[in-house]
């Protein structure tokens, strides 16, 4: 079932790519003291269009390509966004899709991204898409109002075997 293509790996370049541009990006950077890397997108940060692009990116794993547009109909003008990707199946089922419940005691949080290759969540999805991912690293995006406390991060690395 493994794959060359790793969507640790590539979302990794455009995490490291995020980080190093924070200002730009309108996002707050921090290690923890386990030396994980914690990105606030809207936390406690601003975030923007910017941010939201790039993570959309992040969470196809790096396989897919995002392009910001605005859909105007009647009185009302929306932002869009349009994505491109040569592996629809792994890049959207197998990494972006928030297919990853996670409930640690009072916790909870829904995760999107790479890191669910890892992990195998929900595993029947990965044997029927045939893919699994091998990386030392796992890249997850957390949907929720709450930085991750010690032991969600802790639960997380375990899970991904990293």
């Amino acid at each position: 079932m493994s794959s060359s293509l790793s969507v640790n790996r590539s979302a990794h370049r455009l995490v490291r790519k995020l980080c190093d541009k924070a200002e730009e990006y309108a996002v707050i950077v921090r290690e923890n003291e386990l030396g994980t890397t914690l990105i606030d997108a809207g936390i406690e940060a601003k975030g923007g269009f910017l941010a939201g692009k790039m993570i959309t990116e992040i969470c196809l794993g790096g396989l897919g390509r995002t392009e910001l547009l605005h859909k105007t109909g009647q009185d009302l003008e929306l932002p869009e966004i349009s994505v491109y990707t040569d592996h629809p199946a792994i890049a959207t089922l197998g990494s972006q899709f928030a297919g990853w419940q996670i409930k640690v005691g009072k916790y909870f949080a829904m995760g999107s991204g790479p890191a669910r290759a890892l992990a195998q969540k929900p595993p029947d999805l990965y044997e029927k898409i045939g893919y699994d991912d091998e990386a030392d690293f796992a890249v997850l995006v957390l949907e929720t109002n709450k930085s991750p406390p010690k032991q969600v991060i802790t639960y997380i690395s375990d899970q991904c075997r990293v």
